[in-house]
Formats: structure tokens, C-alpha cells, sequence
């Protein structure tokens, strides 16, 4: 009889979690091609930034200076490795600090660091990386945005940084993926309903750039550049 009763309910669980995964990728093709920002006001668009897509995870990148913000202001370089002027552009990702720091391949993917994030029980981080040059392709798209919008993502930018009291960002210590980034502590909660894509999605609207109204995936968010 126990055994019966146990079978019932892991039979309705997988039935029910099974649905709601479906539900999920539905809501999230279908709320991108929803449009935000769809007739923005027409401005002079002088500022190049871009998004780029690794196919699962989307970062945001930004001039490392020009005449409206010298990012050194407030992402010192004298934090990383190897950085010297031949560095030109920024690139910052937001997403669950326990998938950042203990997953750098999937091969390294735990059980627990997937529910954690998926359920946002985890703290964030933001990853932060230069580059030498951008070039453009499937995965790398160019925006265009007027100097009054590059503020609007500036700012926006950087309270996503969990800064201490004393306004400095808190790093995070650990090896990282390369010589040329490092990660530091976030503000929000990572989940299935606010992924690093979302959070993407939603930086971008706060400057005006057009973008669906739910992206958790990061075609949600390539597709929706022009």
C-alpha cells in the first residue's frame, strides 16, 4: 500500500515538473518576440556597444572609455592581470556566483549548484572581462545608442555591483578563466524567472534599446537586436 502511494506521487511530481519545464520554454519563445521599446524616440546614435551570446550566457560590451565615462573610474584596471591600453573595450555578465565560479566547463556542473541557482537560494556575481577589438558575427551584435541612452546603461551597469560601504567593489577572489577578467560581488537573486539573460534583457531596455519583454534565453535576446 506504501509502495503504491510513493509510486503515485513520484509519477504525478514528474508529470507536474515535466509540464511546468514545457510551460517554461513556452512562456520564454513566446514573451521575447513580445517587443519593449519598440518605436524608440529617434535620437543621434554615436555610442557602439554590443551583446555577445556563447549560446547560453550573454554579455554586455561597452567602450572602456570615451567622452561620457572612463570605466576605470570605477572598475579599476590595477584589479587585473594583464591589462594595458591595447585593452579597449569592457565586458560585464551577471549571473548566479556559484555557476560562475564552480562550473567553468558542464563537465564541472553539480546537482547542487543547479538548484541553487535555479531557485535562487545563491548569491550573484558579476564577471567582468576586456577585450582587445569586437568584430560583429552571429554572435556578437552592434548597438547603436544616443549619448543621453549610454548614461541610462552606465548607471545601469553599475548598480548591478554590490559595492561595500565605502562605494568600492567587493572581488571576489578565485583563479578566473583567463588573465584579462575577474568577478565580484552582484546585487539580485539568479533564478529560472531572472536569468543572466534576463538581466541582460532588462539592462538594454533601461537604455532604450528595443528588446522582448521576457528573456531568460540568450536567443531571446540576440534575436531581438537589429
Amino acid at each position: 500500500m506504501i509502495m503504491k502511494v510513493v509510486i503515485k506521487f513520484i509519477v504525478k511530481f514528474s508529470l507536474y515538473f515535466v509540464g511546468f519545464i514545457l510551460l517554461w520554454f513556452v512562456a520564454a519563445l513566446l514573451l521575447s518576440k513580445i517587443p519593449v521599446n519598440s518605436s524608440p524616440e529617434v535620437a543621434q546614435r554615436t555610442i557602439s556597444i554590443y551583446v555577445n551570446s556563447n549560446g547560453v550566457h550573454t554579455d554586455i560590451i561597452v567602450p572602456r572609455t570615451n567622452n561620457l565615462y572612463n570605466w576605470n573610474s570605477f572598475v579599476s584596471d590595477s584589479l587585473f592581470n594583464e591589462i594595458d591600453s591595447t585593452y579597449r573595450y569592457l565586458s560585464f555578465g551577471w549571473g548566479d556566483k556559484g555557476f560562475y565560479l564552480e562550473t567553468p566547463t558542464w563537465n564541472d556542473l553539480k546537482v547542487s549548484t543547479a538548484l541553487n541557482a535555479a531557485f535562487g537560494l545563491g548569491k550573484t556575481a558579476m564577471h567582468v572581462t576586456y577585450y582587445k577589438k569586437m568584430r560583429c558575427d552571429e554572435n556578437t551584435k552592434l548597438i547603436k545608442l544616443s549619448e543621453e541612452d549610454y548614461l541610462k546603461l552606465v548607471n545601469t551597469l553599475k548598480q548591478s555591483f554590490n559595492t561595500s560601504k565605502s562605494n568600492c567593489l567587493q572581488l571576489i577572489s578565485h583563479p578566473n578563466y583567463g588573465r584579462n577578467d575577474n568577478y565580484f560581488e552582484a546585487n539580485g537573486s539568479y533564478s529560472l524567472f531572472k536569468t543572466c539573460n534576463v538581466w541582460t534583457g532588462n539592462t538594454l531596455k533601461c537604455a532604450n534599446v528595443k528588446m522582448g519583454l521576457w528573456t531568460p534565453l540568450s536567443s531571446g535576446v540576440i534575436e531581438n537586436i537589429e
